[in-house]
């Protein structure tokens, strides 16, 4: 009769083992789910890349929680110091840069400046503040470029010969075949190739 009362006891400790390793397992998974999308989104990507890593993390960071209380487990025992003391997030407000162009290029530009922005307040870290600094200085080099060749008049190209007249041997196009076309200079490659 031990024996038997031993084995049942046995038995069920090692039930008991499976599951809470199981649980642990579940709950180790989305923990590991959700590093992997949090590393994503550090390397960066298109919207598209961008947008699926988001949803997953957001989508690991509400199950982590309810994991480990439904399992009743707690945080992990191990943990990786980093030596960094951990920044407090409420003081990132900085507000998105208003899109007030209309070229397409500067939109994007600061779309993705808003993205870094609103990610640094989000989350706070060294590696965020440098994406938001490097994609919002682009936003002004941007800007400074279109200023400057708003500035310069644009040329305009009136032809007055032909490309069939202008070409030059082998049909190499230069800027002697663009100034001949203009009527800028004489094609004199013709006349000796001709010759």
């Amino acid at each position: 009769m031990k024996k038997i009362i031993s084995l049942v006891i046995g038995t069920l400790f090692v039930n008991i083992l499976i599951i809470k390793t199981a649980n642990a397992n579940e709950c180790w998974r989305i923990e590991r789910q959700l590093r992997q999308a949090e590393y994503k989104l550090q390397q960066g990507g298109d919207q598209s890349y961008m947008k699926m890593w988001q949803q997953s993390r957001d989508h690991n960071a509400k199950e982590l929680p309810k994991c480990l209380r439904r399992f009743n487990a707690g945080p992990p025992l191990i943990s990786v110091a980093t030596g960094k003391k951990p920044e407090n997030n409420n003081r990132y407000n900085e507000e998105p840069i208003s899109i007030d162009t209309d070229n397409p290029q500067l939109q994007q530009v600061i779309k993705t400046c808003n993205y870094w922005i609103q990610q640094h307040n989000q989350y706070g870290s060294e590696h965020t503040r440098n994406l938001r600094n490097m994609a919002c200085e682009h936003v002004n080099r941007t800007r400074r470029e279109i200023e400057q060749n708003q500035g310069k008049a644009q040329e305009a190209f009136i032809a007055t010969r032909s490309l069939k007249e202008c070409v030059k041997p082998n049909n190499k196009i230069d800027d002697d075949v663009k100034l001949c076309m203009q009527g800028l200079k004489e094609p004199e490659w013709v006349t000796k190739h001709r010759n």
